[in-house]
């Protein structure tokens, strides 16, 4: 009787530290995807704050550019949904700077989460090892005393 409870626990803990090691995967991604993101922004950033009037080389794709004249510095911001504003080189460097900000404290509440989960998940691999070595001592006295019954 024992020994099926301490399979079941065992089966509970095993489930539980599969969804953990889920969790710390689906963490780690978007880690990664918001971190891009933010490099992404801080190298808009640097282009924005680079920008003046005069001319300049545009990309055109195919690692081609043109020769352009820049007469008037706005920039076309995203906002979300795909829609994007037209903004000042002041207003759009500013809106740059807190999307920056807001992606860094999104890597640290993530990075925060992602510690404790970890933390969750060595101490229920620890639950799950001493359950190991519980059952494999019970099968060991079942075997033994089998064995004294032949």
């Amino acid at each position: 009787m024992a020994d099926l409870k301490l399979e079941e626990d065992y089966a509970k803990l095993a489930y539980e530290t599969k969804i953990y090691r889920k969790q710390l995967t689906i963490l780690q991604r978007e880690i990664e995807r918001i971190t891009l993101t933010s490099i992404d922004l801080t190298n808009a950033l640097n282009t924005v704050e680079g920008i003046k009037k005069g001319e300049a080389l545009v990309p055109i794709g195919g690692g081609s550019f043109a020769k352009a004249q820049i007469s008037d510095v706005n920039i076309l911001v995203p906002v979300g949904g795909g829609y994007l504003i037209e903004m000042d080189k002041k207003n759009a460097e500013d809106r740059m700077k807190n999307r920056i900000e807001a992606t860094k404290t999104a890597v640290q509440r993530l990075s925060q989460e992602f510690g404790s989960i970890s933390a969750r998940l060595e101490e229920v691999t620890a639950q799950l090892k001493e359950l190991e070595k519980r059952i494999a001592i019970e099968h060991r006295v079942e075997e033994e005393t089998r064995e004294d019954y032949l």
